[in-house]
């Protein structure tokens, strides 16, 4: 019996977790993004460094307008920089954006419904996708996501 427990563990966990190393990885992590997204029932929460890149901003708007809370966290510092557009169309698409301001946000992750989170080095940003060397990482693992939701409680 702990042989087959052992075995169904190991073939969930198999399933739930997923590198990808980019720029190799750059199409399928897109798709995979927009999946995760757009197939969200609940939630979205969103917490990007540098966020530029419109089609996954797209996307997000599109999940909102089907219902779904999404919350997106950026650093204050970055978008002034920036003359950010993504946050101004979040903004405008009544999505909520918090700007942290006190200390640098340096985060790169998502949580889809409190029950997937990806985390990694990767910024929402064309020359991330096409040209850094970055990788991001698919978990369902409990613990992590214990760890995250609390995270993101502190911003809802």
């Amino acid at each position: 019996m702990k042989k087959i427990l052992f075995i169904v563990f190991f073939v969930i966990n198999l399933y739930a977790n997923e590198a990808y190393f980019l720029p190799e990885d750059a199409n399928h992590l897109k798709e995979k993004i927009r999946y995760e997204i757009l197939t969200s029932k609940e939630s979205i929460f969103v917490a990007m460094y540098n966020f530029s890149y419109k089609s996954i901003a797209k996307d997000l708007i599109k999940a909102s307008k089907n219902g779904i809370k999404i919350t997106v966290l950026l650093d204050k510092t970055k978008v002034e920089e920036d003359d950010d557009e993504v946050y101004n169309m979040l903004s405008e698409a009544n999505i909520k954006v918090i700007l942290v301001e006190d200390k640098k946000m340096h985060l790169k992750m998502l949580v889809f419904d409190n029950k997937i989170a990806m985390i990694g080095s990767l910024n929402f940003t064309k020359q991330s996708f096409e040209e850094n060397i970055d990788m991001v990482y698919f978990t369902k693992d409990w613990k992590l996501l214990g760890k995250l939701k609390d995270f993101v409680a502190k911003f809802e």
